[in-house]
């Protein structure tokens, strides 16, 4: 699934690799742009791999080929770790790897024209459909690209709060679809809190759905007691679409620094033992102790 460089290529204004050069893209070994990532992404790709596994394993014989999966922020198929030059697999070509009947990746027009040169030549071309746009636009277009009578995987992975509720709400509509998201709790929510507060920006308000964070905001406590109280109101309106299950993991960077959370929400009762399969043991191999 990984493969390395030696260093990371950069294209320079005269076409040639660069060691660094601002307003470039880093390009993985297959000369397209890749997306440069911490080496924390390692902690996610495990989880997220496990949980397709197991997902597709653990399910597809009651489905019989009626498995789908939707990215919608699916990323140009490689990212690059900033530290080490490490190519990893980005979302795509990870589940790609996996049985699903229908693939829908959606990311803004220049990501979507990467990775579309990327799969280009893809033995399950057939089974993909490509969607251009912001996943909070086009949302209805991702429903109509998955198949009613599928059970779906939705992967939701912002690099920060750019997912509204309003879209979950819609992508979930009368639909069977389990949510694998990633939540930036710090970069996303707790780095930015006190502009949230102090602007009264509306960005936080769509990304809960409703302004019930500033009830939180005004209580007494530290800045990471009032981002806690606003995960535990995320979930809940999670909850409060149908999804009885709902778990989340801490990843951390290398300084052991609260990035975000992995949270899994299901409708279903397997969900809660695919979780506890899949967060059993750490990607450091360590058993959890629940």
């Amino acid at each position: 699934m990984l493969s390395s460089i030696s260093l990371c290529m950069i294209t320079s204004a005269q076409g040639l690799p660069s060691l660094s050069q601002a307003d470039t893209p880093t390009l993985a070994g297959d000369g397209l742009p890749a997306r440069e990532t911490g080496p924390w992404v390692h902690d996610k790709k495990y989880y997220f791999e496990r949980y397709l596994d197991i997902f597709t394993n653990g399910v597809g014989k009651k489905w019989k080929g009626q498995l789908a999966y939707a990215d919608l922020f699916s990323g140009p198929g490689k990212s690059i770790v900033r530290e080490t030059c490490e190519v990893v697999n980005g979302s795509p070509l990870v589940a790609l790897e996996y049985n699903f009947a229908r693939y829908v990746f959606v990311d803004v027009p220049d990501v979507i024209a990467t990775l579309r040169e990327r799969l280009k030549d893809h033995p399950k071309k057939d089974c993909i459909r490509l969607i251009e746009g912001d996943c909070n636009t086009v949302v209805d277009d991702i429903r109509a690209a998955l198949p009613t009578n599928h059970l779906t995987l939705a992967f939701i992975d912002p690099t920060g709060l750019q997912i509204q509720f309003k879209t979950i709400k819609r992508l979930v509509e009368a639909r069977k679809i389990d949510l694998l998201m990633t939540i930036q709790f710090g970069m996303g929510i707790k780095m930015n809190i006190h502009q949230y507060i102090a602007a009264n920006k509306a960005k936080l308000s769509a990304f809960l759905g409703n302004d019930s964070w500033r009830a939180d905001a005004k209580a007494v406590g530290v800045v990471s007691d009032l981002c806690q109280r606003i995960l535990r109101r995320y979930i809940g309106e999670l909850q409060n679409l149908g999804f009885g299950m709902v778990r989340e993991i801490p990843i951390h960077n290398q300084n052991n620094l609260l990035l975000y959370f992995m949270v899994l929400a299901s409708r279903h009762p397997l969900g809660e033992q695919f979780w506890l399969k899949i967060t059993d043991i750490k990607s450091s191999g360590q058993r959890r102790l629940f």
